[in-house]
């Protein structure tokens, strides 16, 4: 039997938070353009 896909979620977060982006001019840029969109979540998975 293949052995299924684990999640986790420090590793989403280390790659796609919400901190990592705030971080990098690539990621702010993002996060500016979510919240002109109008997103309630601007990153993947909220940081602590």
């Amino acid at each position: 039997m293949k052995v299924k896909r684990r999640n986790s979620k420090l590793k989403k977060q280390r790659v796609s938070g919400f901190l990592k982006r705030t971080r990098t001019k690539s990621g702010r840029k993002i996060l500016n353009a979510r919240r002109r969109k109008g997103k309630k979540q601007l990153a993947a998975i909220k940081s602590r």
